[in-house]
């Protein structure tokens, strides 16, 4: 751990330790069940396969607790998976049983209600269901709640069809082996658990929600020129009457996980918005990525400030592009505005689409994605081997690079607004604060980075420029052993690039962001961000 501290910022720098990878064992092969070859589910047949992998004599004893327990729920023992998920959250510490319980919650939920079926049964009722919903989830409090619930949902579809061809890769085979069986048995379990959550917990998720938070998913906020937001709002029921306002504005217009992400602002004590941006969801005028994310936020921090539920007092978060949203609201400078804690934040001009002058061809996609649709383009982006060509073809034709789109086919009308600028001129400047600017900026900040984050050029040039302008600003640096993603997320990976992450590098993106909000607006020492002083270097 290194710690600098300058004026009233600090630098928590979060050490990465390489310590050598262990292999893992092999066992002999087990024998393949001839009535797995043709299931009328993905998931059925297996069960001997995981009863055999339990037997002792199957080096059972080398198997980690989380292949124990898909296994008990595959050979169909379900008391005991139970048991033995109950064990494993108890042997984590509070931080970490945080973290993971929610992804054991599908897991749990089935294996307690499939424990209540008549023996040897395998559906899963919808009382039993909701049964084990209520033991489970609704006695959790608001935040582990709705932190669970989005766990409760996943791409059933694509698992069964994951599974399915896994399966027909040991069809008519005697033997499979140890590693190959343990991951089928995985994603059966999976299969499993999400088969039940996907008939039953919707319901039971929702009206969760409503008996815990007042929500209004479609609030329609005017911002000038005629044009209209949409956002998700959130309060907790029986909050004070009056909050401070934790706000996320967005252009990546996802409403489950939007959603969300205001309902966990609202468990932690705020008024929690979610802001779509110009031209998406239900707001009107034009998605124009990066242009109007300054005033457009301005005006809704005002907005807020109006409220009757508004303490007058707003904080924003959020990574990537809600990070630079921040900033951009930052550089506009309404006083309802108390901080901000932007994680791995571009510099439209200067990290992307372009660095150092020389456009990324890796965002090539990206405005077909976000300005495509009011959601998200997804069957454009996921075009992989599309854009991996494109690249290719570019390059071997010679051509300009204002030529790309035309290889592909598709015009690429932002591509080619944002090519007329390809020096940090008038029209990047004026989307973030510039230059002088920065002195201007008195809030505290907390900037959030990785080694690893490919927009690293950007989050240090927000606290260099900060620091040249206000040598007095209180501005705090977390940066450590992290991608553009990990640093955004509430568990880091334990592996990256090959190397094996330190422990003590591990943090909760979202927990440390809401530490420093109830710092700033509500006077709550400032948060740690390293977890002890033994592990400090």
């Amino acid at each position: 751990m290194a710690i600098a501290r300058r004026s009233s910022a600090w630098l928590c720098a979060l050490l990465l330790a390489l310590p050598a990878l262990s292999a893992a064992a092999h066992a002999d092969p087990l024998a393949w069940p001839a009535a797995a070859d043709a299931p009328a589910n993905p998931e059925d047949g297996l069960a001997p396969l995981a009863q055999a992998l339990l037997d002792p004599s199957a080096a059972a004893a080398t198997l980690t607790p989380a292949q124990r327990i898909h296994l008990l729920i595959v050979a169909g023992r379900p008391a005991q998976a139970v048991t033995e998920i109950d064990a494993l959250l108890a042997t984590l510490d509070a931080p970490e049983r945080a973290a993971r319980a929610p992804r054991w919650a599908p897991f749990l939920l089935y294996a307690h209600a499939r424990a209540q079926a008549p023996a040897g049964g395998d559906a899963v009722a919808g009382a039993a269901y909701a049964a084990a919903f209520q033991a489970r989830v609704a006695t959790l409090d608001d935040l582990a709640a709705v932190q669970t619930h989005p766990w409760l949902s996943a791409d059933l579809a694509a698992a069964n069809t994951r599974l399915r061809e896994a399966r027909a890769m040991h069809a008519g085979a005697a033997t499979i082996g140890r590693d190959d069986a343990l991951e089928l048995v995985r994603q059966a379990a999976f299969v499993q658990a999400y088969r039940a959550a996907d008939a039953h917990a919707p319901a039971l998720v929702r009206a969760d929600e409503r008996r815990r938070f007042v929500i209004d998913d479609a609030v329609l906020i005017p911002v000038g020129e005629g044009v209209t937001l949409s956002a998700h709002l959130a309060r907790r029921r029986g909050a004070e009457p009056r909050l401070p306002t934790a706000m996320l504005f967005t252009i990546y217009t996802q409403p489950a996980r939007n959603r969300s992400q205001a309902l966990q602002a609202a468990a932690r004590g705020y008024a929690g918005i979610v802001v779509d941006a110009r031209g998406k969801r239900l707001g009107t005028g034009t998605a124009a990525p990066y242009e109007t994310e300054g005033r457009d936020a301005h005006a809704v921090i005002d907005w807020i400030s109006r409220q009757p539920w508004s303490d007058g007092r707003v904080g924003m978060y959020g990574g990537s592009y809600s990070g630079f949203a921040a900033w951009a609201a930052a550089g506009h400078r309404h006083p309802a505005l108390k901080t901000i804690v932007p994680y791995v934040a571009a510099i439209p001009g200067l990290g992307l689409p372009m660095e150092n002058n020389v456009f990324l061809s890796a965002n090539y996609a990206w405005p077909f994605y976000v300005a495509n649709t009011r959601l998200l383009d997804d069957a454009t982006y996921d075009q992989h081997e599309r854009w991996s060509h494109l690249a290719d073809a570019w390059y071997t034709s010679g051509r300009p690079y204002r030529d790309i789109d035309q290889i592909d086919g598709t015009p690429n009308p932002w591509l080619q607004r944002w090519l007329r600028h390809p020096d940090y001129d008038a029209y990047w400047q004026d989307m973030v604060p510039y230059g002088a600017q920065f002195a201007e900026i008195a809030i505290p900040v907390l900037s959030i980075t990785g080694y690893y984050d490919d927009g690293q050029i950007s989050a240090l040039q927000y606290l260099k420029e900060h620091y040249r302008h206000r040598p007095n600003a209180d501005h705090t640096l977390l940066i450590g052993p992290y991608d553009h993603f990990g640093a955004q997320s509430a568990t880091k990976a334990l592996e990256l690039r090959g190397y094996t992450v330190d422990p003590v590098a591990q943090f909760d993106t979202p927990a440390i962001t809401f530490q420093w909000l109830d710092h700033v607006l509500r006077g709550v020492p400032r948060p740690r961000c390293w977890p002890t002083a033994s592990t400090t270097r």
